[in-house]
């Protein structure tokens, strides 16, 4: 089989740029490994309303809940409530609106092949994948698209991953006090060293879960769920289900180069402070559909590395800023974070954050709170204005 575009992986991203090259006439194939789209997906489910008009997505039945703020747990286990009153995100059903996307691809023309697995991709006259599955097959492409998540088999044959490093997840549904419209986030290194927990309510279960750079994050689940003194009073009721993945960090790989490309978590593109990708990894797809586009139109094989440029005149400073700031986070002790955080009771702190505040980008936060910065760590004392005085600077 030989087809203009060939994309592995039928998450979200994938079947996102699918449909859009297929609306402009090219022939696409999605190639997903399972048999029904949707399933497996680990996903706290938080997408941000503005994110998804700017895409043109309108909201489904897959939309469980509304979000109109957070309560921040410090690691003393403070709760600090931040919200502007207004609706931020939609909690939603992964499986349902992956589902509605594949609807969208299928419409569109694109072709799935379900139930076959890349397991090679070599390079003769055009990228050749190898499928694996109840029948051996290959598939030729003038395009690659790896869209098969963040340990993508296509970035690692196409030689694109620089590094392996990664945030381990995991996450429970289960029954627990929580209130509709609000997401807790919880601190403390003892249970989530290098990221942070989550408790949110998702229709009749509650999704909680953690992240971790460092140590074994089931266990650490574990305890989060039956020692924190505030998470385990909320429980109510058994796990109903369980799941766990990784999260890539951003500009830890290359994401074309010739006739490959990669969207999604295969590519980096998620958020660097909350590891969400749903928004990055739809917004980037449409840069790389138009790059796809102007290529395969021109025949000009140079324009591929339009997606690149793209990417970073889009979401590369907005990269940089929240990479900095998690290596910053990651260098605090659960001290520091009590009295950072805590800074956020403070009338100012709390205006420049809901001011500034937009859920898919977080880089004017970032700027706004960096031009701050000064003073607010003046107010800790000299010890940590010196320990931090370096990415200030760099900030």
């Amino acid at each position: 089989m030989r087809v203009d575009v060939a994309i592995v992986g039928a998450g979200p991203v994938g079947c996102f740029v699918g449909k859009i090259l297929a609306d402009r006439g090219l022939d696409v194939v999605i190639v997903e490994e399972h048999g029904e789209v949707g399933n497996p997906a680990c996903c706290t489910g938080i997408v941000g309303v503005k994110g998804l008009e700017e895409l043109g997505i309108k909201p489904g039945s897959w939309v469980l809940g509304k979000l109109r703020g957070a309560v921040i747990y410090t690691p003393s286990n403070e709760p600090i409530e931040l919200t502007r009153g207004m609706v931020e995100a939609f909690i939603i059903d992964r499986a349902e609106f992956d589902r509605s996307l594949v609807k969208n691809a299928a419409k569109a023309g694109v072709t799935f092949l379900l139930k076959q697995r890349c397991v090679d991709l070599i390079f003769d006259d055009g990228p050749v994948i190898k499928l694996g599955g109840m029948q051996k097959s290959e598939l030729n492409a003038r395009i690659v698209i790896g869209a098969d998540g963040p340990v993508s088999l296509v970035a690692r044959k196409a030689g694109f991953i620089k590094s392996c490093k990664y945030i381990r997840c995991v996450q429970v549904e289960t029954i627990a006090e929580a209130r509709d419209d609000i997401a807790e986030v919880y601190f403390g290194k003892t249970f989530a060293p290098g990221f942070f927990g989550w408790l949110v309510k998702a229709g009749d279960v509650c999704r909680v879960g953690l992240g971790a750079t460092e140590g074994n994050p089931n266990r650490m689940l574990q305890y989060f769920l039956t020692n924190h003194p505030v998470v385990s009073r909320k429980i109510r009721g058994r796990i109903l289900n369980i799941c766990s993945g990784l999260v890539p960090e951003p500009l830890s790989r290359d994401i074309c180069a010739n006739d490959i490309l990669l969207v999604g978590d295969a590519a980096g593109h998620v958020k660097p402070l909350t590891g969400g990708g749903i928004y990055t990894g739809l917004s980037c797809a449409k840069l790389a559909a138009q790059a796809i586009v102007n290529t395969l139109e021109s025949g000009v094989a140079r324009k591929l590395k339009g997606y690149e440029s793209a990417v970073r005149k889009k979401f590369g400073r907005e990269f940089e800023l929240g990479i900095r700031a998690r290596k910053l986070f990651c260098q605090m002790s659960d001290e520091d974070l009590n009295l950072l955080l805590g800074l956020l009771r403070r009338d100012d702190v709390k205006e420049i954050v809901l001011k500034n505040f937009d859920f898919d980008h977080h880089g004017r936060t970032i700027r706004a709170l960096m031009f701050k910065a000064p003073e607010l760590l003046g107010s800790t004392g000299l010890k940590r204005v010196l320990k931090y005085a370096r990415f200030l600077t760099k900030s």
